[in-house]
């Protein structure tokens, strides 16, 4: 997948360098809409004509967790500035919420760039809708991108700025799940197995007269949302027993979820994924007893707060360590 920070919302940069993302079945769809005509003619027919009606297409696809790579998909989601602070060769890089009354709190957009095998595709003025990603200890971990743009323009030969591929010399290693470290409250769990989080922006194209293309498409506001599978390895679990189980009183909780390279490190630091939900409800907890052992299922929903925001509010906060020093 091919990913070019748009200096004009919805003009393909073509002088630009793209990153490059490896991903898994991506999917280009045009959502061309047909409005059918319907009107009595004196025939038993219910459809006599269909003319095109507004289009914008969309991107999917799926990817493997890369620290280097991973941060252009949150950055797209989140849209705050990338603060960067690199000691050694080891960089961290903080991206959090964009609150921006004098743009419309919109993340930056993108023109993505696809080749199928038989045709190169550009769609402009794409915006992220949203990520999720799934994690278990007995796999890699992955996500899954959507992204909401303007219609396709198809080649049959390379449009700039396509370039060759070029691969880094030491390249970074996926993410195993299982070097994933998950606290609540301060306290690391230990006993989870599979884990989700959804970071949501409900983005949706807006159309007016005189194209067909929408005039933007625009990010909602963000909704972010997980769920855990564990083991029950004592009697007092925190989620569903005890007069104070936090998935059935109102105790907002602070999460983080580390997902951890063991094979890629700088200056002795592991290069990661980290997100941190500073107040976030349990709820809709679950025993599950279908196996050997007992299993919890547990849903949480994060909600907004001053210290996950640079400026008003925001429910999450991103933090990611590799090599590159540079901002997303």
């Amino acid at each position: 997948m091919g990913l070019v920070v748009e200096a004009t919302r919805g003009t393909l940069p073509t002088g630009a360098t793209p990153v490059y993302i490896p991903v898994t079945t991506p999917q280009v769809t045009p959502m061309q809409t047909f409005l059918r005509d319907e009107a009595f003619r004196g025939s038993p027919v219910m459809v006599y004509d269909q003319v095109q009606g507004v289009r914008h297409d969309e991107y999917d696809a799926k990817f493997y967790l890369f620290a280097d790579t991973f941060g252009n998909f949150v950055k797209a989601v989140l849209g705050g500035t990338d603060t960067v602070t690199t000691t050694g060769s080891s960089s961290s890089h903080n991206i959090k919420l964009l609150n921006s009354a004098s743009t419309g709190s919109q993340p930056q957009s993108y023109s993505i760039l696809d080749f199928d095998g038989a045709n190169y595709f550009t769609i402009t003025g794409a915006q992220a809708d949203s990520i999720n990603l799934t994690y278990g200890a007995e796999a890699a971990a992955d996500a899954t991108v959507k992204f909401f743009g303007n219609p396709y323009t198809s080649y049959t030969t390379p449009p700039a700025p396509f370039t060759t591929l070029s691969f880094p010399a030491n390249p970074e290693h996926m993410i195993p799940a299982w070097d994933t470290t998950i606290s609540v409250g301060g306290t690391t769990f230990n006993y989870i197995q599979t884990g989700e989080l959804k970071l949501e922006r409900k983005t949706a194209p807006i159309f007016t007269m005189g194209s067909q293309a929408p005039l933007t498409n625009f990010a909602g506001p963000i909704e972010v949302t997980g769920k855990f599978t564990a083991i029950v390895n004592s009697n007092n679990d925190v989620w569903s027993t005890g007069t104070n189980a936090e998935a059935l009183t109102r105790s907002p909780q602070a999460v983080v979820i580390t997902l951890t390279d063991p094979n890629d490190s700088t200056s002795s630091v592991q290069h990661s994924v980290s997100f941190t939900m500073t107040a976030a409800q349990f709820h809709n907890v679950k025993r599950v007893r279908s196996k050997e052992y007992t299993e919890i299922e547990v849903e949480f929903t994060a909600n907004a707060d001053a210290t996950d925001a640079t400026t008003g509010y925001s429910p999450i906060q991103a933090t990611i360590v590799n090599a590159s020093a540079t901002p997303y």
